[in-house]
């Protein structure tokens, strides 16, 4: 019997567009792709414990709700005294609360590492194990947006900042295969040069710097199954789209698992031990 090789999923960040990383598991799982390992950078570290919890099929049904908390989160997040950040991001981790029971890695049913930047001194630092919650506002934590963390005497900030897809964070926990979802790739825009506001402007130069930085970590750590949902049209805060995203996501996933026969060949191949 041969050694079962680990596949590990990356989550990238990406804000309300993360809800497409939603229709990437769910296509990975319509292909029999068992997830072993999961890394994930901001909303990605978010969904990430989410699935590895067992409890993503309720915040699908969540988002989904005409009452979600999410359709309407910006103006329902705790504004606070802005020495460090606009809001402190409580209301976030309450939704989180609410659906899963899980509260420090250990009880996670999928080994998982979230992401976060040491601002102070421009470090990249990997949490997978004690406090979970702690780890995924530090993930989570837009500078300026959301309050920093504190990560074992570290102030900390959003992962996207240090590195965007985490796959290398994969390879570290000892991953075999790896799928990445990066949601900064720069497909569709549906602007032309006459209809681009000043919005839109700051929200796409900072698609373009958190991209080419994913671009570059791809060439380092290069993932086996590269997934980019083009999903370029869609806003940071356009939590009030997540069926089309997730829809996107999905449809986006399969196309890519179609196109590459051979490597998902491989995959099935490696990962049955017998």
């Amino acid at each position: 019997m041969k050694k079962k090789q680990k596949i590990g999923l990356a989550l990238g960040g990406g804000a309300a567009r993360g809800f497409a990383h939603i229709g990437a598991i769910k296509a990975l799982e319509e292909f029999e792709i068992p997830i072993d390992l999961i890394s994930g950078t901001s909303i990605g570290s978010f969904i990430g414990a989410l699935y590895s919890s067992g409890n993503l099929e309720e915040f699908e049904k969540e988002i989904s709700s005409k009452n979600s908390f999410m359709r309407d989160v910006l103006l329902k997040l705790d504004p606070t005294f802005p020495k460090l950040s606009l809001m402190n991001g409580n209301e976030v981790i309450k939704i989180f609360k609410s659906l899963s029971s899980a509260r420090t890695f250990e009880d996670l049913s999928i080994p998982l590492t979230t992401v976060t930047t040491g601002i102070e001194k421009n470090e990249k630092i990997e949490c997978n194990d004690g406090d979970l919650i702690n780890a995924i506002r530090a993930s989570i934590a837009i500078p300026g947006v959301l309050s920093p963390v504190y990560i074992n005497q570290r102030l900390c900030v959003d992962g996207g900042l240090v590195d965007p897809v985490p796959v290398e964070s994969l390879y570290n926990m000892g991953a075999d295969i790896t799928i990445a979802v990066n949601l900064y790739g720069l497909f569709s825009s549906k602007h032309s040069q006459e209809n681009y506001n000043i919005i839109d402007i700051v929200d796409r130069s900072a698609k373009i710097i958190l991209n080419n930085i994913a671009q570059l970590s791809f060439k380092i750590h290069s993932p086996d199954i590269l997934i980019e949902p083009p999903i370029d049209e869609f806003k940071g805060w356009d939590f009030h789209k997540s069926s089309d995203l997730i829809e996107i996501g999905y449809q986006e996933t399969k196309r890519v698992l179609n196109n590459n026969q051979e490597t998902l060949m491989k995959i099935i191949n490696l990962t049955d031990p017998y």
